[in-house]
């Protein structure tokens, strides 16, 4: 069997089938394609409205929740307030009369407790130390800010605050109101409520919804309930927790882990100062909802597939009518192949057939001429086709083994830059697929990146159109995204007419070499630039230091009253400035250690953007992170490369712009794993990117982690690259490369 009939076997089926058949199976495809896209639309758009149902309803019991907590929260210091503005509680509390207060106050806090489920009622003193705590009598003096901060706030600011906070007793909502006595804050009044068992079941019996009080756990990343509608105890650790936790917007979940089918909204609880310290979970069976789209789901798939059975039987039957006559040809057509037929087709169809049955007969009478032509031709040629179909194969063959096999992307143009071959190496080359290319006819130019494209692509259009020879590097990404570098010879074949008829070539992979050849760079600019500096450096140091010493006696012998202190002040500071910045330059030529362990670079990210979050919010930046959690692990000395992140992280937001977007990229490609920074920033000019590094010339000079030119030289020890350029006018863009191995 030939390659020929092995690449039609699957086919023949379909071959044999009467036409009819054939006809009416496109159209069966057809109908089948048509009715499920427009189900499948149908259904889309239809759970789509219902998911935005869902979730306006889910979020407005979230906001329900939230006024309900500010309305508990503002009767709460209501209550402080009138308390805290009695004269005689601010004049016992100014004399710390704890007894007249326990006499007093403790009757009304039963009352209080009783009548409207207040749970803690407190008097404090300053700075933050509790005075008398009406609901644990034994436990006083202790400091609050132990627990929280509220109370110190409210004593400080000299106003009343209110929100969520933790103490002794737990979790509640709590208000403070500072006590003034003749215009000094001499304590505060705490009154709070611990309700949220009562709270949550008036939401379930309101809104028929479950709901959950969720407080960070003793597992990182895990909640534990601290009130909830639902029985048992509850831990939740699942992403969208985790992520609703850390960047403090409520999200909308489908689903279970349990399998239920449930519509859960889960949501951010903050203090009074917007700190978010715990989750509210709510969700409610969508059990309804799921069988309701399953009905409109089988009602629409029997119409569509009765529509579907009608159509094609419809087809059906028209085919059969039109294709009767052509059973008689076709035997007429088999009579003629077998050389039985010697008369004209004796049947005459209407319109198309008969013009069908009129082509027949003049192909008999052809055929018969041809016949006796090939006969005379067939003896002298059959030798001479076998000899050259052999030669042509074996030539096809060596040819084909030869450029399937070479490490080289071998393609061939025609004369408008289209692909009529290239070899299967550029699939690896650029991941894609050789039909992809073929079929693209501005393959050859789009796949030079557009830094490239203005050097490159007139060297194309002058190989296209006036034969010259190509042979150029540049870059070409790969449909990871990866940047790779390649040289490309392509060498035009011309027609009689001196016009470009095909163009053959190849690209070669110089990435590798590109690489290292940055490295060889790099390693000897910082190997000369550190000679150069250690002995600048020392030279300077000698005279440096007699200076100082001497400016140092001058300014001892000197009176206080006498005119020239003042200038000899200035040249003691300079100088000891000028000592300062010495000693960094010897600190930065110093010889360092790395002490090399296995480390993903995700977890230095994930735990370097924690203990930086209350710096990137100063700033006003939001971080973005897409990082690959399948990067394998790389040698690093992980307490360096942390303070190298952290430091990086500072140097790219002493150029962004305040509101802007801090955006971290992790991937990896075969040989290294990159880490791409991206930072919206104000306009930064090229001498800025060049004296990135340079030391005393970062906006943060006097860093509290690790300097920027030590950062530098901490990721090439670690055989690393770090690239830095301007992205745009508003954008810095910074990239790290470290070897796998």
């Amino acid at each position: 069997m030939d390659l020929a009939s092995l690449s039609n076997a699957p086919l023949a089926w379909f071959r044999r089938l009467p036409l009819r058949y054939r006809m009416s199976v496109p159209f069966l495809f057809l109908a089948f394609f048509g009715t499920f896209s427009l189900v499948w639309l149908a259904i889309s758009s239809q759970n789509e409205l219902i998911r935005k149902h869902e979730e306006d309803r889910l979020f407005g019991y979230y906001r329900a929740f939230e006024h309900g907590l500010d309305l508990q929260g503002r009767w709460a210091l209501s209550l402080a307030t009138s308390i805290a503005s009695d004269p005689d509680v601010t004049e016992k509390l100014a004399q710390r009369d704890r007894v007249w207060l326990l006499q007093h106050f403790y009757p009304v806090y039963l009352q209080m407790k009783e009548e409207y489920g207040i749970s803690q009622f407190l008097f404090e003193v300053p700075p933050d130390r509790a005075f008398l705590r009406l609901h644990l009598l034994y436990e006083f003096g202790d400091s609050l800010g132990l627990y929280r901060r509220g109370s110190g706030d409210a004593m400080a600011q000299g106003k009343g605050v209110y929100g969520l906070e933790g103490g002794l007793s737990g979790y509640g909502i709590r208000g403070t109101a500072p006590v003034i006595h003749e215009g000094t804050v001499v304590g505060a009044v705490e009154i709070g409520f611990t309700f949220w068992t009562i709270f949550l079941q008036q939401l379930k019996k309101q809104f028929h919804l479950e709901a959950s009080i969720l407080i960070p756990g003793g597992q990182p990343g895990s909640f534990e309930a601290m009130a909830a509608t639902l029985p048992g105890p509850i831990v939740r650790s699942d992403v969208p927790y985790q992520r609703v936790f850390r960047r403090g917007s409520p999200e909308l979940v489908l689903g279970d882990p349990s399998g239920k089918s449930l519509a859960i909204l889960i949501g951010p609880i903050r203090d009074y100062k917007g700190v978010i310290v715990g989750l509210v979970e709510l969700s409610v069976d969508r059990s309804a909802t799921v069988r309701l789209i399953d009905d409109y789901w089988r009602v629409m798939l029997g119409i569509g597939i009765l529509g579907m059975v009608l159509s094609v039987g419809a087809i059906y039957l028209v085919a059969h009518y039109f294709t009767k006559p052509i059973a008689r040809m076709v035997s007429f057509a088999h009579e003629i192949a077998s050389g039985e037929r010697l008369q004209k087709l004796d049947m005459r169809p209407s319109a198309e057939m008969g013009v069908l049955a009129d082509a027949l007969n003049d192909m008999l009478e052809a055929l018969e001429e041809s016949r006796q032509k090939i006969r005379d031709y067939t003896h002298n040629l059959e030798q001479m086709v076998h000899l050259r179909t052999r030669a042509l194969r074996e030539s096809e063959e060596k040819y084909r083994t030869l450029v399937e096999n070479v490490p080289l992307v071998v393609y061939r143009l025609l004369g408008d830059g289209r692909f009529i071959f290239v070899n299967h190496v550029i699939e690896d080359l650029l991941g894609v697929a050789v039909g992809d290319v073929l079929q693209d006819s501005d393959f050859w130019r789009d796949k030079v990146v557009e830094d490239d494209r203005e050097r490159i692509w007139p060297l194309m259009e002058r190989c296209l159109s006036h034969g010259q020879e190509l042979k150029a590097e540049y870059r070409v990404r790969h449909a990871n995204g990866n940047v790779l570098y390649v040289l490309d010879h392509a060498m035009p074949v011309l027609d009689e007419s001196g016009k470009v008829e095909t163009v053959d070539g190849f690209i070669e992979d110089l990435s590798d070499r590109h690489q290292l050849q940055e490295q060889i760079i790099q390693t000897e600019e910082l190997r000369t630039l550190s000679e150069v500096s250690a002995r600048l450096a020392h030279e300077i140091r000698n005279p440096l230091v007699a200076a100082g010493g001497f400016a140092r006696r001058l300014l001892q012998s000197l009176g206080e009253g006498d005119a020239h202190r003042d200038k000899v002040k200035i040249i003691v500071s300079e100088v000891a400035r000028l000592e300062r910045i010495l000693e960094r330059t010897i600190a930065y030529l110093k010889p360092f250690e790395i002490l090399y362990e296995r480390a993903s670079l995700n977890d230095l990210i994930d735990d370097v953007l924690v203990f930086q979050e209350q710096f990137l919010r100063d700033h006003g930046l939001r971080v973005v992170t897409h990082l690959d959690r399948g990067l394998p692990q790389t040698l690093l000395d992980q307490i360096l490369f942390k303070r190298v992140l952290e430091s990086l992280i500072r140097g790219l937001v002493a150029y962004a712009r305040p509101g802007g977007v801090l955006q971290l990229q992790s991937y990896r490609d075969e040989t290294a794993v990159h880490l791409n920074m991206l930072v919206d920033s104000n306009r930064v000019d090229d001498d800025d990117i060049d004296h990135f590094f340079y030391p005393f010339i970062s906006q943060y000079e006097e860093s509290e982690v690790l300097d920027l030119p030590l950062a530098k030289m901490v990721i090439h020890k670690h055989s690393g690259l770090i690239l830095l350029r301007r992205q745009g006018t508003h954008q810095l863009f910074m990239e790290i490369s470290l070897p796998i191995s």
